[in-house]
């Protein structure tokens, strides 16, 4: 407790100190912190009145040694019998303290000037100079005032004239600066407008070009007409379901092809920043590899601009509810290699196999899966099989990896070799019978269907979220982790990866491939990112989608992907532009008040533009 009381404040009483004490103690000054004597505070004590506490008015000593204000002491001895508010000695007169008088005067007149300054330079006190001319102004008669006037106006002008020298330079640095930017700016400029006059007019060539050799005769057209009446005439497959307009329509004069361009129009004007910015980085790309262009510059646009344009919006085609169970969060959907059945599984520990033609014909009414399989744990990952058709994987809360007869409900192997719960499991495309698994034990490690251990592991730093092998290539493998980063191996030399992809700012809790060079990865950071197999710098980042916390699921086909959101939502993106293609709202309220919904499983339906996607509440849209 001693350090909590050192250096107590003095009281009031013994602030004011005669000269005879205020000598003796002149040997044992307090320090500053900056190690000068602390003399500002010992003036304020000097020049303060014990009585008022205020700077000292016409100070008068008593003969016991005290300064007060002249009313102060006048009023005090009034009140008790002429004893001093000090020492209680008996005063029977006091008299004016001419020299303390002069010096509170003074010091009154600097307090005063300091305030004065704080007003336009907080936190700055006066200086030496300024002191000095405060203490010696009554000492200056008139004709010394003016010539301190006349120096102290030269050195005004002289200062005033080297800070407008100094404006102007700042500002002829900073008009000199932003010319030259713009100037850059023009410049880059007048060469995007050259390409895009060059585009433009290749354009024109090509379509005159095409004009002129498609200029079909009467006949010609009948009969196409005839064809295309008979195509619109005959079954539809539910390969054909799209985003945008319906497809169902039996008559071919009903589809209005003006009315589907300005639907793309509306959509092209909508997103036309995103669109130059991406027209604008292939002209980019173009002036910097010169003569090594992988591909004409305007077909790769028009691409993009065609596939983002394609699809106007997201149409539900069936419902369904996986569980009637309290814990009801879809954790994975995946539809076999021919896309004729689905699987669903989650937390309520069981999978639940339908048939996809059965949900679509049955859309109005229930439809019951085929084959339930019941669990004693929860689900977080499925995986079918590309060339056993009845064959699946599953991953579960308690690190077990289990190899089923989907459709007779049978486990085939159970692998259980993980100490903690197992978040993916991945068939290899080529070699059907290697399976990838990862876990929060930080080991990916890989099965074989016909073996009861595991055949390799490789071991890492962080919780692996999620394992993909290349859908093109036996050995190569890539793991998302919660280190926010993206591994790509090769498994014949697991001793390092091949490429690490650093860029996302919170755990990586998917990655997909799109093709055999290029890699999508979702993290709680809210972005999807693109990487390419041959460098580990990512290529674009897409956002729209809110992902802080919960794993909402990942899916690509071709060049699109979709993935869930925290805000009950689905989100489409196409590789080529980073904003969202399309986005799709669940629009169900949980019956908790305080439970917060999002879409926490997404799986595409190969070949076909159709997405299954499925909510924490349960409920499974096929779209």
């Amino acid at each position: 407790m001693s350090n909590l009381i050192q250096n107590p404040l003095p009281s009031t009483s013994s602030s004011i100190q005669s000269s005879s004490s205020s000598s003796s103690s002149s040997k044992m000054k307090r320090k500053a912190p900056d190690g000068i004597p602390d003399s500002n505070k010992r003036l304020d004590a000097e020049f303060i009145c014990p009585i008022c506490l205020d700077i000292l008015e016409e100070a008068q000593v008593t003969k016991c040694g005290h300064t007060f204000c002249c009313k102060c002491i006048t009023d005090s001895l009034s009140e008790s019998n002429n004893r001093c508010p000090q020492c209680t000695h008996f005063v029977d007169q006091f008299f004016p303290n001419y020299l303390l008088n002069e010096l509170a005067v003074k010091y009154k007149r600097i307090k005063s000037m300091e305030q004065e300054l704080a007003k336009t330079n907080p936190g700055k006190g006066l200086n030496d100079v300024q002191k000095m001319v405060v203490e010696k102004s009554e000492q200056l008669d008139i004709k010394e005032i003016d010539q301190i006037l006349t120096i102290l106006n030269g050195r005004k002008k002289d200062l005033e004239t080297k800070a407008r020298i100094s404006q102007n330079e700042l500002l002829k640095e900073f008009l000199t600066k932003i010319a030259q930017k713009k100037r850059e700016q023009c410049k880059l400029l007048q060469s995007e407008l050259l390409q895009i006059d060059d585009d433009y007019k290749r354009l024109i060539q090509v379509m005159e070009s095409e004009k002129n050799s498609s200029s079909p005769n009467i006949n010609e057209l009948s009969e196409e007409k005839g064809i295309n009446k008979k195509q619109t005439n005959s079954p539809i497959s539910f390969n054909s379901i799209t985003f945008g307009a319906c497809s169902h329509q039996q008559d071919d004069t009903s589809f209005d092809m003006n009315a589907l361009f300005e639907m793309r129009r509306k959509k092209m004007n909508f997103y036309f920043d995103d669109l130059e910015k991406c027209y604008l980085n292939y002209c980019k790309r173009d002036n910097y590899l010169a003569d090594n262009l992988p591909m004409d510059r305007m077909d790769e646009f028009r691409k993009d601009l065609n596939q983002f344009t394609l699809y106007s919006q997201i149409r539900p085609l069936a419902v369904l509810n996986y569980s009637k169970e309290s814990s009801n969060i879809v954790s994975s959907i995946e539809f076999d290699k021919d896309a004729e059945f689905f699987a669903i599984a989650g937390v309520a520990k069981k999978i639940r196999i339908f048939d996809y033609a059965d949900v679509i014909k049955e859309s109005l009414g229930t439809c019951y899966p085929i084959s339930d399989i019941d669990f004693t744990s929860k689900i977080s990952c499925l995986n079918w099989n590309s060339y056993h058709k009845a064959m699946m994987a599953s991953s579960d809360y308690e690190g077990n990896v289990i190899i089923w007869d989907a459709f007779l409900g049978q486990k085939l192997n159970l692998f259980q070799e993980h100490e903690k719960r197992c978040w993916s499991v991945d068939f290899n495309k080529i070699d059907s019978n290697i399976v990838a698994s990862g876990s929060d034990d930080c080991t990916v490690k890989l099965w074989s269907t016909n073996m009861e251990l595991s055949i390799a592991t490789l071991n890492t730093t962080a919780n692996i979220c999620s394992v993909k092998f290349n859908p093109k290539n036996l050995y190569y493998l890539a793991f998302a982790s919660a280190d926010h980063n993206v591994y790509y191996y090769d498994l014949r030399t697991t001793k390092s990866p091949l490429l690490i992809f650093k860029g996302h700012n919170k755990a990586v809790s998917y990655v997909k491939f799109l093709n055999e060079k290029e890699i999508v990865s979702a993290s709680t950071d809210s972005q999807i990112k693109l990487w390419t197999t041959e460098h580990s710098n990512c290529i674009h980042s897409y956002r729209g989608h809110l992902n802080d916390k919960n794993f909402v699921g990942l899916t690509t086909n071709d060049d699109f992907f979709a993935c869930g959101s925290e805000n009950n939502s689905l989100y489409v993106y196409y590789k080529g532009i980073e904003k969202q293609m399309l986005s799709y709202s669940f629009n169900i309220k949980s019956e908790k008040e305080d439970v917060n919904d999002f879409c926490s499983a997404v799986c595409w339906r190969n070949l076909s533009n159709v997405i299954v996607a499925a909510n924490s509440q349960g409920v499974i849209m096929n779209l």
